[in-house]
Order: structure tokens, then C-alpha cells, then sequence
């Protein structure tokens, strides 16, 4: 398998759904597999809200950090390279190769920071056709992604649809959520509220660290389970110590959360961190239909949706949403709910399960 990092730099215009337009933009991608002669084997994956497009990775290849998704991509894998040609790309507003925030405005040869329009899942996806079209694939045989990802491949179900025969859905769902929308606030507010950020102009400065790090420490209390963290962590005191009956973090679980507030400025750019969020909050394929059966009313394509007993943020109640809407536009769907103590990111994280749902589907559509 072998691994193609790239970038397509687009010189036309892309109107966003703001209104407003990029001149000109890039997308980072990367390849796994190969085209086939009548162009009819690739599968779009479309990364989460922190990932990029190093979706698997490859013996021989310059990038040797592991892959997000290692397990489903690759020879004798769920999505099997010697079938099929895997693309992955980087959002737009992301910030590991794409136009984002952190790139430079070619007028002013500075970082954008917040002069970066705001993006939309709609924004992402037609930036994507774009990208296929570059790459002479007219239509995927599948489009998938979990989170952010599978908010993506509902949005290519519902607005590019004659362009998909197969579409994998995870933990994702046709709108956003009150809860949801209150959680992206506090950590915008975590990033913006550091004295650091700066108005998003920190880019050769001093990072927001401190914002980045509440940020992170807080989304790691919605994105781990509870069980999760009881069973890791309990209440275990560092070095089995007896308490100190100090301020600073004793137990086990609170330096663990101290040390994923230190790493996260570095990992992820915060002003992306800001955009992506932002284009989660608009995310709501209801808005442009007048019932929910036209909102997958258009093409001819199959879905897999998995979603998880756990997962609270798109628990299966909103997702098994999106199977009736599919029903309601007369398109085939399975539904499948699974248990796992990791909750959103389980398919991630404990894909043991998931993956054996998207082989069987995977082999159903050859």
C-alpha cells in the first residue's frame, strides 16, 4: 500500500454558503491504492473534527506517524487498497496542509486568522468535488466518515448524491443539537477568553496555551466515557501516595488531564479549532428541504449507519433520524447499534466492532 501525500491547489473561486468566496484554495490529501481503468473503485473517508488526511498508514512511507483509522484501511482491511483507491483529504478550515485560518492571505502575506471566512459542511463537501474532479472521479463507489466526517458524507447524500453508490455514516446525525452547540461555545470561549489569543493573530507570538488546554481538558470529559474513566483511572492517587491535601492535581486522572492541556496548542492549530466547530453548529441538512423524505429523495446509493449506545452527543435515538429520512426518500439503509464503553469515538478507539459491520457491508456492495 502505498501512500501519496499531496496537494490540489484550486484557482477558481469558491462561493461559500456565507456568501462570500476563496479566490483560490488547497486541500491536503493522500492516496491509498489505485484508480481502476473505468474509475469506479474510490471511497472518499472524511476525517473527524482534530484528524487530518493521514488516514492509515504505509510501509516505506516518509510520514511514519500511525494513521488515524490503521485498522480499516489497507491490504485485507476493511476498505482493502488492492481493491480500491482510498482518498483522504484535509478539511477546508483545517490546519494540516489546507487552506485555513492558520494560512497566509496571499494579499497581505500574513496569517488569515479570523480575516478566514467562515466555513460550512457544505463549504467542505463542494470543496471535495472539486478535488475528485481533479482526480478524474466522477462518482465514489463510497463516501464514509464518523463525527465531523459523517456530517460530510450526509451532506454528499443529500446535495451530491448522483455522485455515490455506497455511503458509511458513524455517530453522526442530519442536524446539531441544543447540547451540542453549547458545548462548541465553551470551548471557543476557553481559546478566545486567553489573554494569548490575541484576536487570532497569535501566529508567531505566544499561543493560547492555557485556552487550548481548558478547551482540551473539557472536551476530554464530554469525549470519554464514564465507565471509561472509572475503569482507567478510579481513584487511584499518583505513585499510590496518600493525599497531600494540596491544590495541585493528585489523582491519577487529574494529571492525566494536565498533560493533555499541555500537548494540545501544539497538536492542533486554535483558530481551525474555532472554524471547525462554527461549521458543526450550522450543520442542519433539514434547513434547505420542506419534509424530511426530500432530504435523500435524489440518487441511488446504500448506507450503512452505525451508531452507539454510549454516545450521548449522537446518541442512536437522532441517528435511527437519519434511517427514517433515508426510508422516507425510498433509499436502502442498515442501521446497526453497538455497545461500547468508549461512546463517540469508538470506532476509533475500539473498532473491533465497527469494523466487522463495515466488511460485511463493504463485500455486500462489490
Amino acid at each position: 500500500m502505498n501512500s501519496c501525500p499531496e496537494k490540489f491547489k484550486c484557482s477558481q473561486p469558491l462561493l461559500l454558503e456565507s456568501g462570500k468566496a476563496l479566490e483560490s484554495f488547497e486541500l491536503a490529501y493522500e492516496t491509498f491504492g489505485a484508480l481502476n481503468p473505468s474509475r469506479d473503485n474510490a471511497i472518499l473517508i472524511c476525517h473527524g473534527l482534530t484528524s487530518d488526511s493521514h488516514v492509515a498508514n504505509s510501509a516505506g512511507d516518509e510520514n511514519t506517524k500511525p494513521g488515524w483509522w490503521d485498522a480499516a484501511v489497507g491490504p485485507g482491511k476493511p476498505f482493502d487498497t488492492t481493491k480500491y483507491l482510498v482518498v483522504c483529504s484535509n478539511v477546508l478550515g483545517g490546519c494540516s496542509g489546507s487552506s485555513g485560518p492558520s494560512s497566509l492571505d496571499p494579499v497581505s502575506n500574513s496569517h488569515f486568522g479570523l480575516k478566514f471566512p467562515i466555513v460550512t459542511v457544505t463549504d467542505m463537501v463542494n470543496a471535495q468535488c472539486l478535488l475528485a474532479d481533479s482526480l478524474g472521479i466522477e462518482v465514489f463507489h463510497a463516501v464514509v466518515g464518523g463525527c465531523l466526517g459523517g456530517f460530510q458524507t450526509l451532506e454528499w447524500m443529500s446535495s451530491h448524491p448522483e455522485r455515490i453508490r455506497n455511503a458509511i455514516v458513524i455517530s453522526a446525525t442530519m442536524k446539531t443539537t441544543t447540547h451540542n452547540l453549547g458545548l462548541w461555545e465553551v470551548i471557543r470561549q476557553a481559546i478566545m477568553r486567553d489573554p494569548n489569543y490575541n484576536d487570532g493573530q497569535y501566529y508567531g507570538k505566544k499561543m493560547p496555551v492555557s485556552g487550548m488546554g481548558l478547551a482540551q481538558m473539557f472536551g476530554m470529559m464530554v469525549w470519554m466515557d464514564r465507565k471509561v474513566m472509572s475503569q482507567r483511572f478510579g481513584l487511584k492517587i499518583v505513585d499510590g501516595q496518600e493525599p497531600k491535601f494540596s491544590l495541585e492535581p493528585e489523582f491519577e486522572f487529574q494529571l492525566f488531564l494536565h498533560k493533555i492541556a499541555e500537548r494540545a496548542a501544539s497538536r492542533f492549530d486554535p483558530n481551525s479549532l474555532i472554524y471547525l466547530t462554527k461549521a458543526m453548529d450550522y450543520f442542519d441538512l433539514t434547513r434547505k428541504f420542506k419534509t424530511i423524505s426530500d432530504v435523500f429523495s435524489k440518487g441511488n446509493f446504500r448506507t450503512l449507519l452505525i451508531g452507539y449506545s454510549t454516545d450521548w452527543r449522537y446518541p442512536p435515538d437522532e441517528m435511527r433520524e437519519v434511517s427514517q429520512a433515508l426510508t422516507a426518500g425510498n433509499k436502502p439503509n442498515d442501521f446497526r447499534i453497538l455497545d461500547s464503553n468508549f461512546g463517540h469515538g469508538a470506532f476509533i478507539y475500539d473498532s473491533h466492532g465497527v469494523l466487522d459491520e463495515i466488511r460485511k457491508f463493504m463485500s455486500s456492495s462489490e
